[in-house]
């Protein structure tokens, strides 16, 4: 755990000193500051750098944290492997441990609160066809006494957003839109108009304030707020800290729901160890994110910790040298459902 995270349920008003970069991301181009502007350039500029990518992760997901009895707790690790050149990208991800599993409404006979498993997903982009695998084999489910075994497959012509952990910029932000960070900060209308799904017409508008220079574990960075609302209503608030010294990656990232409290953050997320890639281009080695129990906040009034992820990058690669068919080849295997049409045994 590393020496910030009891910051992330501290209780304590972050104070927010709103400097004159204060505009809305969603107003006309003259509506905007030169400091978001630049900011935005510079932004483009150093995602640049990462737009040919080779990423080896590992993820820990326990629910809730440890130190914790196993026997009340959801553990997972997964593999991953992730590769994206220009607008094309590779997806894989295999995990196994243990997952909570339950209904809605219990039902009137005994069922088991978790099961072991492993489950395998793919996904590949190559600009026009998009191929996707689920696979998955659980132990005993909620109220059966045999295990599951199975999965389907997908072509189509649909271009599905890849994951965020592609994007460098974004890495802090995986539930966040799928978007590059520069087109987030340019306003609604460039969100909705970047390509993929899923759409983000939404009526969702984003309104952007530059809070100044703030230092954070010994890097100089720029704090930035993103709020984001819906019919009127604000629902979300981001916080970020991006490292100068780090091609403007973000070092931190602090999110609130402004409809449970609007100064206890729901979630933080951080780099904890950094790697120099090559002279000038920095990535993280190791990063987190934690997310708050909010059952037990309101009914105990107690700030935990719901579950964390943490991730340890295996291995980098800038500009890799790729086959031809990185992007076209899924294999699936036989028995699967594809398109809703089993394969051959």
């Amino acid at each position: 755990m590393s020496a910030m995270r009891p910051a992330l349920f501290s209780g304590c008003l972050i104070l927010i000193l709103v400097a004159s970069g204060n505009v809305r991301a969603d107003e006309p181009q003259t509506g905007k500051s030169a400091e978001l502007q630049t900011l935005i350039k510079n932004l483009e500029h150093n995602e640049g750098l990462y737009r040919n990518l080779k990423l080896k992760l590992e993820l820990l997901y326990e629910h809730p944290p440890a130190p914790v009895d196993p026997d009340i707790q959801a553990r997972q690790i997964s593999d991953l492997t992730l590769i994206v050149q220009g607008e094309n990208y590779r997806q894989e991800k295999e995990t196994r441990g243990r997952f909570r599993q339950g209904y809605i409404v219990p039902p009137n006979k005994p069922y088991n609160h978790f099961n072991n498993g492993t489950q395998v997903t793919s996904q590949v982009y190559d600009g026009e066809t998009l191929r996707k695998l689920h696979q998955y084999e659980h132990s005993p489910g909620l109220t059966s006494d045999e295990g599951r075994k199975g999965g389907y497959g997908s072509i189509s012509h649909e271009h599905e957003r890849m994951d965020n952990l592609l994007r460098p910029h974004m890495m802090l932000l995986n539930r966040g839109p799928r978007i590059p960070l520069s087109t987030w900060f340019k306003g609604q209308p460039a969100i909705i108009d970047s390509p993929g799904l899923p759409s983000y017409n939404d009526g969702t508008t984003c309104q952007i304030q530059l809070l100044g220079e703030e230092e954070f574990q010994e890097l100089k960075c720029l704090k930035v707020q993103i709020d984001r609302s819906r019919n009127g209503k604000h629902f979300l608030r981001y916080i970020l800290w991006l490292a100068r010294e780090r091609n403007l990656l973000p070092a931190r990232v602090v999110i609130y729901q402004p409809r449970r409290s609007k100064t206890l953050p729901q979630s933080e997320a951080l780099v904890d160890e950094w790697q120099e890639l090559r002279p000038g281009v920095w990535f993280p080695r190791k990063f987190h994110q934690d997310r708050l129990n909010w059952i037990a906040y309101i009914k105990l009034h107690k700030e935990q910790v719901g579950w964390r992820e943490e991730y340890l990058v295996k291995s980098v690669e800038l500009d890799p040298a790729l086959p031809e068919n990185t992007f076209t080849r899924l294999d699936f295997p036989k028995g699967i459902v594809v398109d809703g049409k089993a394969l051959q045994e």
